[in-house]
């Protein structure tokens, strides 16, 4: 082996620490890589394995009830391939054998003609859970396993249509990839028989309508208008109502939307992971090149080409690169598949057996490989420029000058410091091109991690900020209208309860100019002087009193319709019926869906309702979440008494904490990233004293040779690595305010939902004292090494 490939092998293995800071340096980039888009790429894999596999609906009816007859007319329509029925039912249950006060919860079950033979929306048994579900006995979707902590086995109790608790066992879980997951929804969801959902006292006959369309059909205009048409021509005809349609775009998973939208942000911080681990290679090798300054010299004294010594060095640096593609693609590949299948859980998506995609494996390999070479063309130019001369001039002390900056010289009003204190301050802004580099890798990671603490603080807010908008406690939504009056004397005779008010709810369409249609709408009519809401007005004005044909349309809709406008006239489909509304106002969404607000005795002129509503709130004299959950147990049993059909009683405080936990599962995929950064400024620091300890060995010889102790050589580096991470979080907390509002607006417009901003000063408080705590731990080794040097070997040191 030639002699200067020999000491490329000696310069890796003589200065162990070193290397191994530069080899995680360049892993910990490699391991971003692995774990946001390794991770991503899974779940890409998975999701169209298990999504196709599933041969999912086109349009989805919930219907008033139906027979086969009516399947078989709507499967003769031209453009549909199939059409199949489900029965569904929002119920309540809980463990079997609880006391007779347990908390009621609530499960969507879902019942088929025959399992074994449904095509559309199929659902797959795990762990050898019996398909179909027999008589008697249910298959819960996977996410109940979180959500309500039931296992294979547990019996619980369901409550029939007339009250009485029914004992289900559970057989075990399946995987539908079409429901959303219980953590984003409050419930879980179940699949039975059709002889048990007729023991549950339920209507056996189908009332959800699922349909498959001929291919051909590529947009969601496309879908709704065929939609449309099944609808008015077909189903409603015959005598069937249609309640609610979905047509979303084909092949399209709205919480995969979400999570592409999402992963996007992931991305962004995953490349930035990548940047700073550039950062930290173009630190490092301009450090080793400065300490071989003498030996580049005498290799170039001797007749060294700047080709060959360029070779050298680069050969070194893919020395670097190799280890750390030996260390971070496994890791990698680990942490990859670890987020995949926690993401997987949390999205409903389900695993797969194919691994990491092969071109990630390859960017991995070229990330580890290439990036380090990028980062150190620059310092390995310049090295080969510095002429021989300043190599023999070289004498083991630093040649770096101090006093003559403006920062220097600012450094030097500073008076009365101790002097181990001085001289870090002094030692820190010696070298000011490395610092540069370390100060733009923290600062950045810091601006990242207090960012990630606003945006988390920001969705906390946007939930607290529900109880300015709701002012209410607990909500009883009915199965079919009832009367209002009746309900409201009732609720008022429940004891807690110190307020009452019912709203109208309908589905109803928007009718684009183009001809299609939005279905995801709610109409609400309610008082226009409601006490139990305090709308944000964004634009326009509240409902008034006799106002005709207005409505308030919510931030939420204009999000999917941008097009509209306060004044605009927007045409509605209520109930087949057509009809032109003006829009008086616009109001800020509250997690509630696409909206639009009525007053409701116009509303109930127009439906002819007779007063009829399908929800009553109501407020409590306590709001605290106990207090909420019993008003709302004695309400609901109170209501199913006297017959009413009650389908579910939702509470404000089990509301918020339902939201909470979805923001959460956001909120942890960016701490994660923000791990990673902290991760990448922790090396990076601990790196950049390692090379100031190594260069200032011969200083730090002087220093013990007139009397400085262990300790006050200790402080110096310790002191040092302070002042260095002080500084990054200054100036990190400058750049977390435009980061972490436009994180916030990204995320914004990926989940669809208005956030809340608020810039997070109890986080940045924290992040000054977590970093303080790691520039010490990170400084730790390197002062302990600082302070073990001898003054024989300080002094021989080259």
């Amino acid at each position: 082996m030639p002699r200067r490939w020999r000491k490329v092998g000696r310069d890796l293995t003589s200065h162990r620490v070193r290397t191994l800071l530069v080899v995680l340096s360049i892993a910990v980039g490699i391991f971003a890589v692995g774990v946001v888009l390794g991770g991503r790429g899974i779940l890409d894999l998975a999701f169209g394995e298990n999504f196709a596999k599933s041969h999912p609906r086109s349009i989805e009816f919930a219907t008033s009830a139906f027979d086969e007859h009516m399947l078989r007319e709507v499967s003769r329509a031209p453009g549909v391939s199939e059409a199949e029925g489900r029965r569904t039912a929002s119920l309540r249950y809980r463990p079997a054998g609880a006391a007779s006060g347990a908390t009621w919860k609530t499960i969507a079950l879902t019942a088929a003609p025959d399992w074994s033979r449904a095509k559309i929306n199929r659902v797959f048994a795990e762990d050898g859970a019996p398909w179909p579900p027999r008589r008697g006995e249910i298959v819960l979707e996977q996410s109940a396993r979180l959500a309500a902590k039931l296992r294979a086995g547990d019996r619980i109790s369901v409550e029939a249509a007339d009250g009485t608790p029914k004992t289900l066992r559970v057989a075990g879980f399946a995987h539908d990839i079409n429901s959303f997951p219980a953590m984003f929804t409050g419930f879980i969801n179940g699949y039975v028989s059709s002889d048990t959902m007729g023991d549950l006292g339920q209507d056996e006959r189908l009332n959800d309508m699922l349909v498959v369309l001929k291919p051909g059909f590529t947009t969601r205009a496309e879908v709704s208008r065929e939609a449309g048409t099944l609808r008015d021509d077909i189903i409603e005809p015959a005598g069937v109502r249609v309640y609610a349609t979905d047509a979303p775009q084909p092949g399209s998973h709205r919480l995969r939307d979400i999570f592409a939208a999402v992963s996007m942000l992931l991305q962004a911080l995953g490349v930035l992971a990548l940047a700073l681990s550039g950062f930290l290679v173009v630190t490092t090798v301009s450090a080793i090149l400065a300490q071989h300054t003498r030996q580049v010299g005498i290799m170039k004294a001797v007749g060294g080409r700047s080709d060959q010594i360029t070779r050298m060095y680069f050969g070194m640096v893919v020395g670097f690169g190799v280890l750390a593609v030996a260390v971070g693609v496994p890791a990698g590949l680990l942490a990859g598949r670890w987020f995949a299948d926690y993401a997987g859980g949390l999205l409903n998506f389900g695993s797969t057996k194919l691994g990491t995609p092969p071109w990630v494996l390859a960017l991995e390999v070229a990330v580890g490989i290439l990036v380090p070479l990028a980062a150190a063309a620059v310092p390995v130019w310049l090295a080969m420029r510095s002429p021989v001369v300043r190599a023999f001039n070289a004498t083991g002390v630093s040649s770096a000058t101090f006093g003559h900056g403006l920062v220097d010289r600012a450094l030097g009003l500073l008076r009365g410091l101790p002097r181990p204190v001085a001289l870090s301050l002094r030692n820190t802004f010696l070298r000011k091109g490395r610092l540069a580099l370390t100060l733009i890798t923290l600062t950045l990671a810091s601006a990242v991690v207090m960012s990630v603490m606003s945006v988390r603080v920001s969705m906390l807010r946007t939930v607290d900020d529900l109880s300015t908008w709701w002012h209410y406690d607990a909500e009883v939504n009915f199965v079919t209208p009832s009367n209002a009056a009746a309900v409201e004397r009732e609720a008022e005779r429940t004891p807690g309860v110190t307020a009452v008010e019912s709203w109208m709810l309908n589905s109803v369409s928007y009718k684009r100019p183009d001809g299609t249609e939005n279905e995801q709408v709610f109409m609400i009519g309610l008082p226009h002087n409601t006490a139990f809401i305090v709308p944000k007005v964004v634009s326009g004005r509240w409902l008034r009193a006799g106002g005709r044909d207005e409505i308030v349309v919510n931030t939420d809709l204009i999000s999917d319709e941008p097009s509209i406008r306060v004044g605009d006239t927007v045409r509605l489909k209520v109930v087949g019926d057509e009809r032109d509304w003006k829009v008086v106002g616009v109001v800020s969404g509250q997690l509630m869906g696409p909206s639009v607000f009525v007053e409701r005795s116009y509303l109930n002129g127009v439906l002819g309702a007779n007063g009829a509503v399908k929800r009553t709130l109501v407020q409590t004299t306590e709001h605290t979440k106990d207090a909420e959950v019993s008003v709302g147990d004695h309400l609901e049993q109170r209501l199913k008494d006297l017959g009413y059909a009650v389908s579910g009683v939702r509470t404000m405080q089990g509301m918020r904490d339902n939201i909470a936990s979805q923001f959460g599962i956001l909120v942890t995929f960016l701490v994660i990233m923000a791990v990673l950064l902290a991760a990448v400024g922790i090396i990076g620091l601990a790196g950049t004293m390692t090379i100031n300890v190594l260069e200032s060995t011969r200083e730090i010889g002087v220093m013990r040779s007139i009397g400085a102790s262990h300790m006050a050589i200790y402080g110096i580096f310790i002191t040092e690595g302070i002042v260095v991470g002080v500084l990054s979080w200054a100036m990190g907390a400058l750049l977390a305010f435009p980061i972490s509002l436009a994180l916030t607006r990204l995320l914004e417009k990926a989940i669809k939902v208005p956030l809340t901003y608020v810039f997070s000063f109890s986080g940045v408080g924290l992040w000054l004292v977590i970093v303080i705590g790691i520039s010490a731990l990170a400084s730790l080794l390197p002062a302990f090494r600082a302070s073990q040097v001898s003054v024989r070997d300080a002094i021989a040191y080259e």
